[in-house]
C-alpha cells in the first residue's frame, strides 16, 4: 500500500474515532441533562407533593370543625319542631340503609318520632291486590285504570292507614316494621328495580305515579328524599306531584331541609340541578294551605 492508501486509511480511522469520541462524550453530556432535569423534576413534584399535602391536612381541620358545628347546631335548629309528630319512611323499590339512617337522625333531632319504615314491593302485583281488595272496593276491579286506583289509595293511606293498605299488605309491601296508626308525615325515597321489562317497567311507573299523587292529595305533609350520591336523581315524579324535595339528606343541611319540608315549608332543596336553593327561605315561613 502506498503512502496515499495508507493516508488515506488514516484519514478514515481518525473520522471514525473522532465520530466515536463525539458520540460518547455526546451521551455523557446527555445523561447530565437528563440526570439534572429529572433532579428538577424529583424536586418540584416532591414540592408540589407537600404543598397538596398540607393544603389535604388543612382541609381536613376545616372539615373537622365543621363537623362539630354541624353536629352541636342542627339540634339547636331542629329541637322541638317535630315534636309529638309521627312520621313514616316508605321506600319504593329497593331499600337503603343510609337514607333510613338518615331520616331517622333528621326525625329524632327534631324531637318526632319514625313510627314505621315500610318497603312497597316493585313491580307490583296487580292481580293480588285485585283479588284481595276489600269489598267495598269490589267496583274497582271492573275499572281500566285500577292500578292506578290502587295506588292512590295506598298513597293517601300511608298517612293513618286504611282499608285497603289493611287488605293488601302481605301483596304490597316487601318490608314493614311499626304503625302507620296517627302518622301526619312522610318521607318517600324512590330505589326503582333494576333489570325490568318494558312491561313491567310500565306498571312500576303507573303505581308509582299514582301513589304520589293520593300522598300529595293527603292531609299529611310529604317530601322525597335521597341522599348526594344518588345518581342518576329519582326526584323527578315527586317534582310532578307537587312533593317537597330533599336531595342532601346524608349532610346536615339536608336533614334540615327535610324538617323543614315536614313541617309545610313547599321548595326543592340541595345540590343538585333540580334543587331550588340549598336551605328553605327561613324567612318566606311555611305554605298555608
Amino acid at each position: 500500500m502506498g503512502y496515499s492508501g495508507r493516508y488515506h486509511a488514516a484519514s478514515l480511522a481518525a473520522v471514525f474515532i473522532a465520530l466515536a469520541v463525539g458520540i460518547l462524550i455526546g451521551i455523557g453530556l446527555a445523561d447530565d441533562v437528563v440526570s439534572s432535569a429529572s433532579e428538577e423534576l424529583e424536586s418540584s413534584l416532591r414540592s408540589d407533593l407537600k404543598a397538596a399535602e398540607d393544603r389535604a391536612d388543612e382541609l381536613q381541620v376545616q372539615v373537622d370543625r365543621n363537623d362539630r358545628f354541624s353536629a352541636q347546631i342542627v339540634p339547636e335548629v331542629l329541637g322541638g319542631r317535630l315534636a309529638g309528630r309521627r312520621i313514616a319512611l316508605v321506600e319504593l323499590g329497593g331499600t337503603d340503609e343510609d337514607l333510613v339512617t338518615g331520616a331517622r337522625d333528621a326525625v329524632e333531632a327534631a324531637d318526632g318520632e319514625l313510627s314505621a319504615v315500610a318497603q312497597i314491593a316493585l313491580p307490583p302485583d296487580e292481580a293480588a291486590m285485585l283479588a284481595d281488595l276489600p269489598p267495598r272496593y269490589a267496583g274497582v276491579r271492573r275499572d281500566p285504570d285500577a292500578l292506578s286506583r290502587i295506588g292512590e289509595a295506598v298513597g293517601r293511606e300511608l298517612s293513618g292507614g286504611g282499608p285497603v293498605i289493611d287488605a293488601l299488605e302481605p301483596d304490597l309491601f316487601a318490608r314493614f316494621s311499626g304503625n302507620l296508626r296517627d302518622v301526619d308525615g312522610l318521607v318517600i325515597a324512590r330505589i326503582p328495580p333494576e333489570d325490568l321489562d318494558p312491561d313491567e317497567r310500565g306498571t312500576t311507573e303507573t303505581f308509582e305515579s299514582a301513589i304520589l299523587d293520593g300522598v300529595a292529595a293527603s292531609p299529611a305533609d310529604g317530601v322525597g328524599a335521597e341522599l348526594t350520591t344518588t345518581d342518576p336523581t329519582t326526584l323527578g315524579p315527586f317534582i310532578d306531584a307537587g312533593i317537597p324535595t330533599v336531595d342532601h339528606l346524608d349532610l346536615p343541611a339536608g336533614e334540615v331541609g327535610l324538617v323543614y319540608a315536614l313541617n309545610g315549608f313547599e321548595g326543592n332543596y340541595g345540590t343538585k340541578e333540580e334543587a331550588s336553593g340549598y336551605l328553605p327561605d327561613f324567612n318566606r315561613g311555611a305554605e298555608t294551605p
